[in-house]
């Protein structure tokens, strides 16, 4: 089948397929001699395979460590690191959550001052009046955004 088809069977766009093809997660298909992709039932299955496992929250990386332990057909090893790599996922998620929360907490403290102070008529040097630090402890929203990247 050509790449269109076989975007349209698993449902993704065809340029997800080329992506995942650059990257490795995708083998390269053999050609026509007029040079089209043309696919089998086994990059079918292995596109659903890397589709359902993105659709988790893997990353490209995760997968590429995933597929030769599936091979195709390996369900039992294959189930079981899914389960490692799910909980893994949820502890991420746990951790983002919290940070969140803090952060949450600490612009609420950053608002408090600012409804409880008017402001001057011009800006302070250290600029509190407008833009406060906050509590001790605050996370930068630097090192926030890049820790749930």
């Amino acid at each position: 089948m050509r790449i269109s088809e076989l975007a349209d069977q698993v449902g993704v766009p065809v340029s997800t397929i080329r992506y995942y093809e650059r990257i490795g997660l995708l083998a390269e298909p053999a050609r026509t001699g007029s040079g089209y992709r043309e696919y089998d039932t086994d990059a079918t299955t292995q596109l659903l395979f890397v589709t359902r496992a993105r659709r988790l929250g893997l990353t490209c990386d995760q997968v590429v460590e995933l597929l030769p332990i599936w091979g195709g057909n390996n369900c039992t090893s294959t189930h079981d690191e899914i389960e490692r790599l799910i909980d893994d996922k949820k502890a991420e998620i746990a951790s983002r959550i919290a940070e969140l929360t803090t952060f949450a907490a600490q612009l609420d403290s950053v608002r408090q001052i600012l409804e409880s102070t008017p402001p001057p008529h011009t800006c302070q040097t250290d600029l509190n009046c407008c833009v406060p630090t906050g509590s001790a402890g605050f996370i930068p929203i630097e090192g926030l955004t890049a820790s749930l990247h």
